[in-house]
């Protein structure tokens, strides 16, 4: 974000949430109107589910994999895995180790902030200073993970879970 929109109500600095600028409130610039928000009805939403068992066992089946993935990306934008592979224990313990990264005070958070789109681990917001009509209000911490022990020694280290 320019520095010429840091002082405007509805913006803020990259790396600075809302509660760090005091706000007490959604602006205005961040509120989608109801006619166009998205279902959350699941018999409604209509939600891509794409079944990775069998990706990496059958060459046909992983072919098939991709090629829904592919589709629901381009069709709905998202989709749903099952069959992935992940611990439940770790889908459970996700959301309080991310809310304690952005509990952190910034000046913790800015170490990983930048705007190169290809650093493995990367803070940042997804502001751009009113050059939308409605923004998508987004503070991130994006970091690479696969294969886990060539990405993990760049991870964050606090928090330290």
């Amino acid at each position: 974000m320019d520095s010429k929109n840091e002082g405007s109500s509805s913006s803020f600095p990259m790396g600075k949430t809302a509660q760090e600028k005091g706000w007490s409130h959604v602006p205005e610039c961040y509120m989608i109107p109801p006619s166009h928000r998205p279902s959350l009805n699941p018999e409604t939403a209509n939600v891509p589910v794409i079944d990775l068992d069998g990706l990496d066992k059958d060459p046909a089946q992983r072919s098939l994999i991709i090629k829904n993935i592919g589709n629901a990306c381009r069709t709905k934008g998202f989709f749903q895995i099952m069959n992935h592979g992940i611990p439940q224990s770790i889908l459970d313990g996700a959301p309080s180790v991310a809310i304690g990264f952005f509990d952190l005070p910034t000046g913790e958070k800015v170490k990983f902030m930048s705007n190169d789109v290809h650093k493995p681990v990367r803070y940042g917001t997804s502001l751009r200073g009113g050059v939308d009509k409605v923004q998508f209000w987004r503070v991130f911490l994006k970091h690479y993970a696969s294969p886990l022990k060539d990405w993990v020694e760049l991870w964050p280290s606090n928090p330290p879970d």
